[in-house]
């Protein structure tokens, strides 16, 4: 019922607002792609150019992305959308919900499903270079069968070498860094510890609590705040979402001189593959001190 309301706002709106709103001018000749975050969203504006319109519905840094609610507005550039890229695994399910209401039929890439991971599991996938490289490769050709005209596969292989870059640095840090403990907040970047080698010590059941806005028990924490008595590397801390508990973490780390890996869910910049490595620097940073990744 929600959804059909915020569609039937969009109709009173009037369909010109919409198409103005996405183009700036009528008609629309260009597809128009639509990223629920803007991970996605900015791997694909790498990838197209301008031979399409990319519209990221979730951009701010500041705002919880598991708490987002659809709108009038994002069920506007859903209906108009010619591509619509879903993270899945249960991170963006109101953009399926859109999406299944006002286009059914739509292209999409749904980016879970590219992975293998299914709801329930760790969601925050634009965290791996690896699936940033299965994403790139299903959307030069869904674009492909779709607008055959635009030829992205130039910008395809730059993107793809990036990415391998990012994959060359990691295997770096697990050559040098390879078991050394690390402490994290929630899940949000652990896909990127584990490629490094790095041993994630917070309980998974903590980890995955806290990414899902669920109180843990008090085991795992007492259990989290112990095992940052022990001095890990760093503790990673997803600074876009607080809440008392990671608030308790993120003081013993500082009261114990742990050092801090500062990330966010939703990108700040406009380039994915150095989003990525701003959180590497960070990593080499905190691990030099332990002898390693220098």
């Amino acid at each position: 019922m929600i959804l059909r309301n915020l569609l039937s706002g969009l109709v009173a709106m009037g369909v010109a607002v919409a198409t103005v709103s996405v183009a700036g001018a009528a008609p629309v000749k260009k597809p128009l792609i639509v990223a629920g975050v803007s991970e996605w969203g900015a791997l694909a504006r790498q990838l197209v150019g301008e031979d399409a319109h990319v519209v990221t519905l979730l951009t701010d840094p500041n705002a919880d992305p598991h708490e987002h609610e659809a709108t009038v507005h994002d069920a506007g550039y859903v209906a108009l959308a010619s591509v619509v890229l879903e993270n899945g695994a249960g991170y963006d399910t109101w953009l399926s919900k859109l999406v299944a209401v006002s286009q059914p039929d739509v292209a999409r890439v749904n980016v879970a499903s590219l992975a293998g991971v299914s709801t329930g599991s760790n969601p925050h996938l634009f965290y791996s270079p690896r699936v940033a490289a299965r994403f790139v490769e299903a959307l030069t050709s869904t674009l492909a069968r779709l607008r055959p005209a635009i030829d992205v596969r130039g910008r395809a292989r730059a993107l793809e070498r990036e990415l391998a870059r990012v994959d060359v640095r990691l295997a770096s840090i697990k050559a040098r860094c390879g078991g050394v403990k690390v402490a994290a907040t929630e899940d949000v970047a652990t896909r990127l510890l584990t490629q490094a080698g790095l041993d994630v010590v917070t309980p998974k059941s903590l980890r995955l609590a806290v990414s899902n806005g669920i109180d843990p028990s008090v085991r795992p924490l007492a259990q989290a705040l112990g095992q940052l008595s022990q001095r890990p590397a760093f503790l990673l801390n997803n600074i876009q979402t607080s809440t008392p508990l990671t608030d308790t973490m993120v003081a013993r780390a500082r009261a114990l001189g742990v050092p801090l890996v500062k990330v966010t869910e939703s990108m700040r910049g406009s380039n994915y593959v150095g989003f990525l490595n701003g959180v590497l620097d960070q990593m080499q940073t905190a691990l030099a001190r332990q002898g390693c990744a220098a």
